[in-house]
């Protein structure tokens, strides 16, 4: 009886094995936008903004308001008040996102209606692997200048190291929709 126990047990060990390998190959996963990848689907602007994107890391934006006000107290003193408010906007890793602007070297994807983050490279730097990553006015060692709903924000935390993603899927069906024409010759006279 264990003879026949241990013969349907690799037998179901081979079917849940051999399902894994067919989910497996179903799969789909994300890849750094480079690019490389804009280069060699020779995707265009309409192509990209049919991309769907992700974002491989959190980023944070901080903007500080502070106010000061100033009276008079009973003692004839001049007392200053200062509030503060921290205005923070957070897009979490793996939100995803679409193209509303392309140029040469950066797209612009928005996470929210009408607000956008601009990624790309600096149009010096040629490197064909070069990770479309979030891009600032002025980058420190601490934070980043990044233009958001008309003001300056401030990108801290891991921020600089973020990137945009598309699924190979995607990607597969730009480009199988695209075609590339023959040309045309005059007939023979």
């Amino acid at each position: 009886m264990r003879c026949r126990d241990a013969s349907t047990g690799r037998i179901f060990a081979a079917a849940i094995l051999a399902a894994f390998f067919l989910l497996a190959g179903c799969t789909t996963y994300r890849v750094a936008f480079t690019r490389e990848i804009r280069e060699q689907y020779l995707l265009e602007s309409e192509d990209l903004k049919k991309l769907q994107y992700y974002l491989s890391d959190d980023i944070t934006l901080q903007r500080e308001f502070v106010r000061g006000d100033a009276e008079v107290s009973k003692g004839h003193k001049l007392v200053t008040k200062e509030t503060g408010l921290v205005e923070e906007v957070i897009v979490r890793a793996r939100t995803p996102g679409v193209a509303t602007e392309v140029g040469d070297t950066y797209i612009a994807i928005s996470f929210e209606p009408g607000k956008s983050l601009y990624f790309g490279s600096p149009p010096a730097d040629r490197d064909p692997e070069r990770k479309y990553k979030l891009l600032a006015n002025r980058w420190t060692d601490a934070y980043g200048e990044v233009p958001y709903d008309g003001r300056t924000f401030y990108a801290v935390g891991r921020s600089r190291a973020a990137y945009l993603e598309v699924l190979v899927d995607s990607l597969d069906a730009v480009k199988k929709s695209s075609k590339v024409l023959p040309g045309m010759t005059l007939p023979p006279e």
